[in-house]
């Protein structure tokens, strides 16, 4: 395996994989390294013809039969999970069966592009192999990740976190603790992938326990992504004593229309009891907010920015809306006038309520915001001579 940043030129990711003289070359492909990843696997292809290209991921799975047609150089697309379907598509090619029929797999038959049955989600997550605990990947403390479950429970319009589903598949608090255990004393820090960290009271409650020992020998968990509306004084101890030190939340817009049709909950009152809360304990809040959503001028975003400000949380992010492949707001674009870039990264070009001008102005706004925010935050941290 080759595990690399993004700051890596797509010719020489070329070259380390054809010195590699690999049979199969296999991308996990996501919006932001989708245009390396293409231009790699065209070189791949150009220099070794022989080599299968196998892709998979999030950017790939929704719109899979339409990555094959504008990329001649890959073979074949994992669609969804991969962990069950790429073992089974390798043991079809090594016994010449065809990989068009494998569940998951949309693929080349000859001339044609044939896409088999989505394979159903897996229900038993400890079936998978622990990346840690067999020694697959090696922890870093800039690279090390682990995930408690999949799904999300909420539904927004512009996020292909569920994955086209809202059930919560989890895997055991046995086999989470046991990667708990594994890599800890190994990095300084490490992060969760979860889409909501405190999904539950009680979830919340035995991580912490099982954090807790770790915590207190100095391990930090950096921007855990949480539900700011359910954290009052109690979560943010737990929080706290898991050894947390900064988190990722929204609001990602203040403005009534986007948020109506981003599907996106948000009671500003628990909010700010949230932020308050994680404040008190040292926890400091990245709020998140999104330009260029469906329903939002140009004076919502203003106000969101200056509502993010107004609550002092430690760090303000703000993004421009990205139109992703398999979400709603992708599906529903020509209905809400979401005018956006067919190649990822997807950035949204323009929409009904702001002009391609006005989401630039908005962008560097927010920009200056951030930078002057941050250097307010960093001299409150000087020391007093």
């Amino acid at each position: 395996t080759l595990d690399l940043t993004t700051d890596i030129e797509p010719w020489w990711l070329a070259f380390r994989i054809l010195r590699m003289q690999p049979t199969i070359a296999a991308f996990s492909v996501a919006c932001w390294n989708a245009p390396a990843v293409y231009e790699a696997c065209r070189m791949v292809k150009s220099a070794a013809p022989e080599i299968t290209i196998i892709l998979g991921g999030p950017e790939v799975t929704a719109n899979a039969e339409q990555v094959l047609e504008s990329n001649p150089a890959v073979d074949m697309v994992v669609r969804g999970e991969g962990e069950v379907t790429f073992a089974e598509l390798l043991r079809a090619m090594l016994s010449g069966k065809r990989t068009w029929m494998c569940k998951g797999v949309t693929a080349r038959n000859g001339t044609e592009i044939v896409s088999a049955p989505d394979r159903p989600l897996l229900d038993d997550l400890d079936s998978i192999p622990s990346p840690y605990l067999t020694g697959l990947l090696v922890p870093t403390s800039t690279l090390s990740y682990i995930e408690t479950f999949r799904g999300c429970p909420h539904r927004c319009a512009y996020c292909f976190e569920a994955k086209g589903s809202t059930q919560i598949r989890s895997f055991s608090e046995e086999r989470v603790v046991a990667e708990i255990d594994a890599l800890a004393p190994q990095v300084e820090s490490f992060s969760f992938i979860d889409s909501v960290f405190n999904l539950t009271p009680s979830r919340l409650h035995w991580l912490a326990d099982a954090l807790e020992p770790h915590a207190a020998r100095g391990l930090r968990l950096h921007t855990i992504e949480v539900d700011m509306e359910r954290i009052g004084d109690a979560e943010a101890a737990e929080l706290k004593r898991a050894g947390v030190v900064s988190v990722e939340t929204g609001p990602q817009s203040v403005g009534t229309d986007a948020l109506r049709i981003s599907r996106r909950e948000f009671s500003p009152e628990r909010f700010i009891e949230g932020v308050r809360a994680l404040k008190a304990v040292g926890i400091a809040v990245e709020c998140d907010l999104i330009i260029g959503l469906p329903g939002d001028d140009a004076f919502d975003v203003i106000r969101g920015l200056r509502w993010v400000l107004n609550r002092d949380p430690g760090i303000l992010q703000s993004s421009t809306l990205r139109v992703l492949p398999g979400t709603s707001l992708c599906t529903d674009s020509e209905e809400l006038g979401l005018c956006y870039e067919s190649e990822p990264e997807h950035a949204v070009i323009k929409t009904r309520e702001l002009s391609f001008t006005d989401i630039r102005r908005l962008e560097v706004m927010a920009g200056a915001l951030q930078s002057s925010y941050r250097a307010r935050i960093d001299n409150r941290r000087l020391p007093v001579r």
